[in-house]
């Protein structure tokens, strides 16, 4: 968790000020506010990894905090903290996306378990945005510059992972050789050098991926195909 920021809202003082001490323990930094305006404020500035929002909040209520967060952001993690009578209003947050709703007084114990929950959703999300699947069980793992065949890895050159590395950093972007001579030599000063040095990358490369991963676009570049 210690890799992570958290915003943490609760109006009621005593409680804010053990719950933060209590998660200081845990994550990077916690983000403290006293009422949901706070909250929005602080979430734009520091765009925390995990959220707990206590459902009565002055200004504006945990759940609509949440739905303005779902908006534009479906990654970070939310959870929410409600009395027990106030249950029935999260029969119409399921377009949330929570990790996990508690009931107050909070648990320590419960408490605990949807902070580790959360944390390993966000992993399983990272993961996913890491991994760039290419067909036939292989796959370009942008964090590790790995390619993997059904989790075996492929041995790839300096420029081959160069190469990869650039390609994948914008889906379906089209990448001018102009641009590709620059991330794999840092220079473009002889093109036509580079280019005949790229085509030999270009075809080594292809007998490692699956059938047209890797496109040439007639006059604009090459660009990876992700199915």
């Amino acid at each position: 968790m210690d890799s992570y920021t958290i915003l943490y809202a609760e109006d009621e003082e005593q409680t804010r000020l053990n719950y933060t001490n209590y998660l200081n323990r845990y994550f990077k930094k916690v983000y403290s506010v006293s009422n949901g305006e706070e909250a929005l404020i602080q979430y734009e500035k520091y765009k925390p990894d995990v959220l707990l929002l206590d459902i009565n909040m002055p200004k504006v209520n945990g759940l609509e905090v949440a739905k303005k967060i779902r908006q534009k952001d479906k990654v970070s993690r939310i959870i929410i903290l409600t009395a027990h009578l106030e249950q029935d209003k999260l029969l119409f947050a399921a377009e949330l996306n929570l990790t996990k709703y508690l009931p107050k007084p909070i648990s320590r114990i419960e408490l605990k378990e949807a902070l580790n929950e959360a944390i390993s959703q966000l992993q399983e999300v990272s993961e996913e945005i890491d991994c760039v699947c290419l067909g036939d069980d292989i796959v370009w793992d942008k964090r590790s510059k790995k390619l993997k065949n059904d989790g075996s890895d492929i041995k790839l050159t300096k420029y081959e992972m160069l190469l990869l590395e650039l390609l994948s950093s914008k889906e379906n972007k089209i990448f001018s050789l102009d641009e590709i001579s620059l991330h794999l030599w840092n220079d473009i000063d002889d093109l036509e050098l580079d280019t005949t040095k790229l085509k030999d990358i270009i075809k080594r490369i292809r007998k490692k991926l699956p059938k047209n991963s890797l496109e040439n676009i007639y006059g604009a570049g090459y660009k990876l195909n992700i199915p």
